[in-house]
């Protein structure tokens, strides 16, 4: 089943973007890290796209569930610190989930006093809701890819914002929907080229 989800996603990478040829999705190249196995890569990739965005709820998510993993695949190899570090920085995305705090706790237990006859459960460690839900998150159709989706445009030589909104809405008011996203930008009738939009997706 996971071999063809991923055959899947990857179909999905390779597929043309939809919508104007100069746009992506903001977290392709985020998707790409993770989909390879570079998890660093992909929280680091996540991270700024925070710092970018701090609306992107959809990019919130994923980081949380790459700590996540991250966390317990230095908890099941022994690396206890790392472990730690990862899940603590994950309670700040999921507050209410208890079960990070306890591994947390447990990786803090392990590196101060070591009991090897006493192995954290295999089932605790797995990761595969999370992968999942990275995969919903980017790939989707559920809240959470619904949730922040923004493509990114680069300004033409002489594209207005009101132009912009037609090509991505049909409706040349919406320039204020584009604005909003992209608070950088201090005057919005003067756009120069290269500049790159943010475009809140439905």
């Amino acid at each position: 089943m996971r071999g063809s989800k991923v055959k899947a996603v990857l179909l999905f990478l390779a597929l043309p973007a939809a919508g104007p040829l100069n746009a992506q999705d903001t977290l392709d190249r985020g998707a790409g890290f993770f989909l390879t196995g570079g998890l660093d890569n992909a929280i680091a990739f996540f991270s700024g796209a925070i710092k970018d965005n701090p609306k992107d709820s959809r990019a919130k998510e994923i980081l949380g569930y790459c700590l996540v993993i991250k966390g317990k695949d230095a908890l099941r190899e022994g690396r206890y610190a790392e472990a730690r570090a990862a899940l603590k920085d994950a309670e700040d995305f999921f507050p209410q989930n208890r079960d990070l705090k306890m591994l947390e706790l447990l990786a803090e237990m392990d590196a101060n006093a070591p009991t090897p006859g006493v192995e954290v459960s295999t089932g605790a460690l797995t990761t595969t809701a999370e992968t999942n839900a990275v995969f919903d998150c980017l790939f989707g159709d559920g809240p959470c890819a619904k949730g922040g989706r923004y493509l990114v445009h680069i300004v033409q030589p002489g594209e207005t914002m009101a132009e912009i909104a037609i090509k991505y809405y049909n409706d040349m008011t919406k320039w204020e929907t584009i604005w909003a996203a992209n608070p950088q930008i201090s005057n919005p009738h003067r756009l120069e080229k290269g500049q790159k939009l943010l475009i809140p997706q439905p």
